[in-house]
């Protein structure tokens, strides 16, 4: 081999290596593999979503994760973590079909959201909405990649639950916490069908505000424009909020950010 060739295999090697590096470093949906074994992963949570008229199953890939979870721990590296959307099943009316057990009847499947966490993933994002180490993809129902999803806005949902590795549903399958019926206090809000109710109350100010979760779903309270924010709320959960100074306060919930409501302080 002639020395021009030699340098010239030399260049295109390094080429190739420097384009497959930039890949394996990009960030992105495209980083993540749709897991066609779904169906073999650990369910762990089922939700139905009234905002949506939605049943929705929650995959882990492995049992370690789903321990990992109760045990308050972070998950493992190489975990995935499958959200497996359905339709509800609606009457005439339009209003979810409910089952024996008092939840929705799943319909057609819509779509797959994955978050897949490896080491050293994450680096290319900037501090205010990286999650750690995670990556989030949806897919449709057919399992092909959906480009055009809002990916920020999964950065933006999940930050806030650094405490928890970012994982929202962790605070369902733990319910670390959750009050004894009879302990619960009586709510100024209930949260019941991913709705406030009422969806405005009026204090003094200095005097409390309790939110009770009726939902199978977790919620969170969080005050617009503030970092305030309630835990995680499971069924049965309760968190109260004092409002020092008369005013108007807008809040939603962290995690379903179409649930609104006001309390009006005096």
């Amino acid at each position: 081999m002639t020395h021009r060739r030699s340098v010239a295999l030399v260049a295109l090697v390094s080429a190739i290596l420097a384009v497959v590096f930039v890949a394996r470093s990009t960030a992105g949906p495209d980083k993540i593999v749709f897991p066609a074994g779904w169906k073999d992963h650990v369910l762990y949570t089922t939700v139905d979503r009234y905002d949506s008229k939605q049943y929705r199953e929650l995959y882990a890939s492995t049992q370690a994760a789903v321990d990992a979870m109760k045990a308050g721990r972070p998950l493992p590296d190489g975990t995935v973590l499958t959200l497996v959307q359905y339709k509800a099943q609606v009457d005439a009316a339009g209003a979810p079909v409910k089952g024996a057990n008092d939840r929705f009847v799943k319909g057609d499947l819509v779509a797959f959201t994955v978050m897949e966490k490896r080491a050293g993933w994450g680096t290319e994002y900037p501090a205010e909405w990286r999650n750690g180490e995670w990556e989030y993809a949806a897919f449709n129902a057919a399992g092909v990649l959906n480009d055009k999803a809002n990916y920020k806005g999964c950065f933006e949902c999940h930050k806030p639950h650094e405490q928890m590795d970012y994982v929202i549903s962790l605070a369902a399958i733990r319910a670390v916490g959750a009050a004894a019926a009879s302990a619960t206090p009586k709510p100024d809000v209930s949260i019941m069908g991913f709705a406030f109710g009422p969806t405005k109350v009026t204090v003094d100010a200095g005097k409390p505000v309790t939110w009770v979760n009726g939902d199978e779903s977790p919620h969170q309270i969080a005050i617009t424009g503030t970092k305030a924010r309630s835990p995680i709320l499971t069924k049965g959960q309760s968190h109260a909020m004092t409002f020092a100074s008369a005013g108007t306060y807008e809040y939603m919930c962290g995690l379903h950010p179409n649930m609104k409501g006001t309390v009006e302080v005096k």
